[in-house]
């Protein structure tokens, strides 16, 4: 049995080096392993194996950008929130992934399940891109919000 196992289950076991690993690149993740290391003060190797165990293990899924969607000319981002019916919730989510302007999904639990980050030139266009692109899902009870800020952890 590996030491990262649990010795009832087998199960990959997450530790306080992973957690620390995981909390910088939340934070960070273009950091490199000697910056890792530095900060952890831990072994270039160590930290390097670590991460490379915590993305084979898909826990470390991908490096994603943070952009300031404004500067580049987007600037509106709303959230739409609404349901589906069942046979076309496959299809709205490959619909979603394929679309550039459209940052994220979040399936949940309640009353709207299904909701999609949207960005756009101006609201208005995002208004009109989902009026002309949703209606084929079958969507209902929508909503439609306009994101004023978001307040992200300190890195």
């Amino acid at each position: 049995m590996k030491k990262s196992e649990d010795n009832e289950t087998g199960r990959f076991v997450i530790d306080s080096l992973d957690r620390e690993i995981i909390g910088l690149l939340e934070n960070n993740c273009c950091l490199s392993y000697e910056e890792l290391s530095k900060k952890i003060n831990r072994n270039l190797w160590t930290i390097r194996d670590r991460v490379v165990l915590l993305k084979r293990r898909g826990i470390i899924r991908g490096c994603r950008a943070d952009i300031d969607f404004p500067k580049i000319g987007s600037s509106c981002r709303a959230v739409i929130s609404f349901n589906v019916p069942e046979d076309k919730i496959d299809s709205i989510l490959n619909f979603s992934r394929g679309e550039k302007r459209i940052k994220r999904t979040i399936v949940t639990t309640g009353q709207r399940r299904f909701s999609m980050e949207i960005i756009g030139d101006d609201c208005s266009e995002i208004r009109e891109y989902a009026r002309k692109s949703l209606p084929r899902f079958g969507i209902y009870d929508v909503d439609f919000e306009v994101v004023l800020d978001e307040i992200l952890p300190q890195a």
